[in-house]
């Protein structure tokens, strides 16, 4: 069941983002850059997209399995619990997210795809449209512009 994102929910979108950077992100990025993209980060980051209703949480069995950010014409975040990789989680959380992205027509919907999720991204319609470094915490990571055509959708 996926379900608006509330206060409440932020600690535990907290544990599945850095469960899911450490276990899915392992072979794409050196320990060192995760731990800085990782560092400093803490439930409350969370709270203003949650306050905006940005955010949204998939649920099973009455626990947050999975998450996602999105706003007109941009998915933010899309983070499953490794636990939960591959059972149609990531799918879930990506149409509802482009459902949200898609308000005010929007012509296309850019995703910053971190270099483990292109191929996710791929599979459902994203094509890549150039690459960027982006900086955490001093430790540069490069990831993967990519873009969602709603114009033939």
């Amino acid at each position: 069941m996926i379900r608006k994102a509330i206060e409440s929910d932020a600690k535990g979108i907290h544990g599945i983002h850095t469960r899911a950077v450490r276990e899915a992100c392992v072979g794409f990025y050196t320990e060192i850059q995760i731990d800085g993209w990782l560092k400093n980060r803490t439930p409350e980051g969370y709270l203003e997209g949650i306050k905006n209703g940005e955010m949204y949480v998939e649920e099973i069995e009455g626990k947050i399995r999975g998450f996602g950010h999105a706003v007109p014409g941009e998915i933010v975040a899309i983070f499953v619990d490794p636990e939960f990789h591959k059972k149609g989680l990531g799918k879930s959380l990506l149409q509802h997210g482009l459902e949200m992205a898609k308000k005010e027509n929007a012509p296309a919907i850019k995703v910053e795809a971190s270099l483990n999720a292109v191929s996710f991204y791929k599979k459902y319609g994203f094509i890549e449209i150039g690459e960027k470094m982006i900086e955490r915490n001093g430790q540069k990571l490069p990831i993967m512009l990519m873009e969602y055509s709603t114009a033939m959708r």
